[in-house]
């Protein structure tokens, strides 16, 4: 289990051992929209994909919840992964290359199915979690350009289920709105391919 998954455990008790207040509003439909910034951990066959992450990323669910306990399903842009090397780039290595340029790109989504709390410590502050099915889609792009020649272009696609799960803070302006923060963290893991995002949003929620 890597640090971030002990902070989502950690944080997790800690929301279920201080919620004693009930949501204003405890039952009923509601949808929520987040913005924010992704951070990824790539691996491909086991070296780590170095690069830029994009700057921004964005989730927007849909659900019911019973007091303080609901279901959701949502759908999560986690942005890309960039990395650029040219001549410049390949002259630091302290071997030859075959190449002038590589451009790497990596760009993630998908939907999900889960498991979503909303709890009240007290009449305005709340705390949430969230956990469940992450069914996503990776797409690489790759261009080379060999020395002295014209370039070449790679892509593939990768599908697969794991899992996602995060908590948030923030305020409930009112029994219908409330403005928050969120962490979240999205596994996706496929023969070579291994990745874990992390993602830092500002969110709204909207109860009906």
């Amino acid at each position: 289990m890597n640090k971030d998954m002990i902070t989502l455990a950690l944080l997790c008790t800690g929301i279920c051992a201080t919620a004693t207040a009930q949501a204003q509003n405890p039952n009923g439909w509601f949808v929520n929209a987040g913005v924010g910034t992704p951070h990824y951990d790539a691996k491909l066959n086991g070296f780590k994909v170095d690069g830029s992450n994009s700057s921004t990323s964005f989730q927007m669910n849909a659900g019911w919840r019973w007091q303080t306990i609901g279901v959701e399903a949502g759908y999560v842009d986690l942005g890309n992964l960039h990395n650029s090397l040219d001549s410049n780039d390949f002259a630091k290595y302290p071997y030859g290359t075959p190449y002038s340029s590589v451009n790497y790109k990596l760009s993630t989504d998908g939907w999900t199915l889960g498991l979503n709390g909303h709890f009240n410590p007290t009449d305005k502050w709340y705390v949430s979690a969230r956990g469940g099915l992450f069914m996503w889609k990776a797409r690489s792009n790759e261009t080379v350009v060999p020395t002295g020649s014209t370039a070449e272009r790679y892509s593939s696609t990768n599908r697969s289920t794991d899992w996602y799960a995060g908590v948030g803070t923030g305020m409930d302006v009112n029994r219908h709105v409330s403005l928050g923060v969120n962490f979240d963290y999205y596994k996706m893991k496929k023969d070579s391919l291994n990745i874990g995002n992390r993602m830092y949003s500002v969110n709204f929620e909207y109860r009906f």
